[in-house]
């Protein structure tokens, strides 16, 4: 299997639309029954880098890079903004077995949870303007 990447600079998370159309056959055929909470992920790292990091300005880009490796996914978002303090949303690993109440999905930080739920890594760089979503592929029966 060869080593892909797909990179974008996106304006607006409506520009996903693009690159979607390029990487979304491979999560399809590495993810299987997954790819819907996968691309979820994704969209949601885009989402939130332009709210937060970029106030929903459409002026700088957000770097988009997804990289389809041997075993494993890697999707990389940058932005240009001032970060944030991610360490508060540090979240133990049962974590990933969490079922929220309703309350909890009022909450901020609620895409972080899905992003934790469903990558197998989820890291971001000192600043907070910078984040890596990394998932190994499902066997394939």
């Amino acid at each position: 299997m060869m080593n892909t990447s797909y990179e974008a600079n996106i304006f607006h998370p409506k520009d996903l639309k693009e690159i979607r159309k390029r990487f979304y056959p491979h999560l399809v055929q590495r993810f299987g029954k997954d790819q819907l909470l996968v691309d979820a992920s994704i969209s949601e790292a885009i989402v939130n880098s332009w709210k937060h990091g970029h106030g929903s300005s459409t002026d700088t880009p957000i770097k988009v890079k997804v990289t389809f490796l041997n075993s494993m996914m890697i999707v990389r978002v940058q932005d240009c903004g001032e970060g944030f303090n991610w360490k508060e949303y540090q979240i133990q690993s049962d974590m990933k077995h969490w079922f929220p109440n309703v309350e909890d999905l009022e909450d901020r930080g609620r895409g972080i949870v899905l992003m934790l739920r469903v990558m197998d890594k989820l890291r971001y760089n000192n600043k907070g303007n910078e984040c890596v979503l990394m998932k190994k592929y499902r066997r394939q029966e």
